[in-house]
């Protein structure tokens, strides 16, 4: 780092810093964020001599200086989420148990020194947090970490460094595979939500949000909408983001691959197998992350049963993995029912007194694994299912295939989904204009019919079904697939149709594949124009039953507009791409091309 990066690295922190005391000496915030007083605050020092900010918590009534407990170690990126500030880490179930809690901002935020970069410094960092607490004098030895999203990939990261005061983990909600799901979709590159990530992580309150996270009418915002439509994509964040944070978006969007970039940062199966204690992955249907799911699916694999490994999947979204699930903020038309909700505080508890404690007596819950299937009112469906692993035993896999008379892109179409190969049948055509992109949904799990009456989009639907059908697990399109350009991008989704004609999607889908990564996310290689290839495409995870008399639909399409950046269709790099091309896209499904989905299906008796 040369002289001038230091004092500009020096200047933000100074920045960051009397931001920070102005937030802490605001007026108080409203009373239901109910901020509770660190026992003491601290800056602790990681190897490289960089502080992060920290608060730490004694149970009630005690001081930390005869006694030591077990601890519960939080690290995240958000001084929103300081304890000091609101309640949402729900440090007062810990104390009121006996557990000490110690809050950690990471690497560049807040309070703390240094420059944030996604994840890169969550291995050392947290090794050496757990190290320092180990050797307080309140500690007992025991710690264990829990959080959701960003902070349950920090309780991962601090896991792989192996320390071994750290007893367990409880990680929620989490990426995963950040080329997989965010900030990339298999190599489609993000724009709306992870751009706004960025104001996000430093705000004091998320009131001060200059926009609606994540609102597609940000598109008609002066700046915003700028933004998101701006080329080249590699200076599209000039004017939103600033200093490390916007450094840090930079390096992420020049690596869409899986390469080194992301290696300290991914898991290998070898480097999940290391990780040798107990696990309580928690996952919601309606988020999209897929990393608890994947992670402990991946584990069952490699290392089955293995009685410390637990997974909870509710019909949830991203808020409500982390909460005492409440239906709030809503999930468009999927309410959530009464008895989907979860007391998740009793959970972690019971999980940190067995693993934490020692109390063997405690049961974190029954069955290794619980899960959430959705459905209609009084069917067999909505309620939780328990089992020994995951994916579920017995679960078939049931192939619908496509069909049309070559007009799948009018609406209605005659595009159909049945359970019979195609014979010769005629291809389906549609033109993909990145200059009028077809719009991400205003809300998701709702209506999507507006979408689906677009020109530049295929409907395939099963007749009403004559006996529900159970999904659980992971969905798959099986495309075959031709364009006239040198990349593209298509995109899938899967929606539950209802008698009066709503086509309303049942869990988070937005499923896609960039072409010139079709072969996977170690290389890239543009596709032969107008030339039939086999695309892959994961159309996400479900818990849920499609009732009887409803019917199944997939829609196709070539963009997710402004939530994911549109392929301008050139082959270009994409980051200084400044040109685009109209697409011609053909879908096949005959004899030879026989296009399908495959639903992992059920019984439920």
């Amino acid at each position: 780092m040369n002289k001038q990066q230091k004092m500009s690295e020096k200047q933000s922190y100074k920045d960051r810093v009397a931001d920070w005391e102005k937030a802490r000496f605001a007026p108080p915030p409203a009373p239901d964020l109910n901020p509770i007083k660190p026992s003491l605050t601290k800056m602790v020092p990681m190897r490289d001599g960089v502080r992060l900010y920290t608060e730490v918590f004694f149970p009630i009534g005690n001081k930390g200086q005869t006694e030591g407990f077990p601890v519960i170690l939080i690290r995240s990126p958000y001084p929103y989420s300081c304890p000091s500030l609101n309640g949402k880490v729900g440090v007062g179930r810990y104390l009121d148990e006996d557990f000490a809690v110690v809050f950690q901002l990471t690497r560049g935020q807040g309070m703390s020194e240094g420059i944030f970069r996604q994840h890169s410094d969550d291995i050392h960092d947290g090794y050496d947090c757990i190290d320092w607490v180990t050797k307080q004098l309140w500690c007992d030895g025991n710690i264990g970490m829990q959080g959701p999203s960003y902070l349950g990939s920090t309780q991962l990261q601090a896991a792989r460094a192996k320390h071994p005061a750290l007893k367990c983990i409880m990680p929620t909600a989490f990426v995963g595979d950040f080329t997989r799901i965010f900030p990339y979709l298999n190599g489609i590159p993000m724009r709306s939500v992870f751009m706004q990530w960025y104001k996000v992580a430093d705000l004091d309150r998320m009131d001060d949000l200059d926009a609606t996270y994540g609102d597609t009418a940000l598109l008609k915002h002066p700046v915003w909408g700028k933004a998101f439509r701006h080329r080249p994509l590699i200076e599209a964040a000039d004017k939103i983001l600033k200093g490390d944070k916007l450094a840090s978006w930079k390096d992420c969007i020049r690596h869409p691959l899986d390469d080194d970039f992301w290696q300290g940062i991914h898991f290998t199966d070898q480097e999940l197998l290391d990780l040798d204690l107990p696990i309580f992955f928690t996952d919601g249907w309606y988020d999209s992350t897929i990393g608890p799911i994947d992670f402990f699916s991946r584990l069952e694999a490699l290392q089955p049963n293995r009685s410390d490994r637990y997974l909870l999947v509710g019909p949830w979204n991203h808020y409500q993995t982390a909460n005492n699930s409440v239906d709030d903020p809503a999930t468009g038309d999927r309410s959530m029912p009464e008895n989907a909700a979860q007391d998740l505080w009793s959970l972690r508890l019971a999980f940190f007194e067995r693993y934490l404690k020692g109390n063997q007596d405690v049961e974190v819950q029954k069955g290794r694994v619980r899960v959430y299937i959705t459905g209609a009112k009084g069917s067999d469906a909505n309620r939780w299912i328990n089992t020994s692993t995951f994916p579920v035993p017995g679960t078939e896999a049931l192939k619908f295939y496509l069909h049309s008379e070559g007009d799948a892109r009018s609406f209605p179409s005659d595009g159909s989904l049945t359970l019979v190969v195609p014979g010769n049948e005629p291809k389906d055509h549609y033109v993909y204009d990145p200059s009028l992109p077809t719009p991400t949904e205003t809300e998701e799990l709702t209506d999507r019919r507006e979408i689906e009456i677009r020109s530049d989009v295929l409907t395939y639907t099963t007749a009403p079904l004559k006996k529900p059908i159970t999904i659980l697990g992971e969905l798959e399109l099986a495309l075959y697939a031709a364009t006239d350009c040198k990349d593209t991008d298509w995109f899938a989704q899967l929606t539950e149709v209802f008698p009066g004609g709503r086509s309303v999607a049942f869990h988070y889908g937005h499923g896609g594949v960039r072409a010139r990564y079709r072969e996977g996310l170690t290389e890239e290689k543009l596709i032969p124009e107008n030339t039939v290839k086999l695309f892959t495409i994961s159309l996400g995870l479900a818990g849920h039953q499609i009732a009887a008399g409803n019917q199944l639909r997939l829609s196709i399409f070539s963009s997710n507009f402004p939530l994911f950046d549109p392929n301008t269709n050139t082959g270009n790099e994409v980051i200084s791409d400044v040109e685009s091309r109209v697409a011609r896209q053909t879908i096949f499904h005959d004899v030879d091309h026989p296009s399908h989905i495959i639903l992992p299906a059920i019984s439920m008796e």
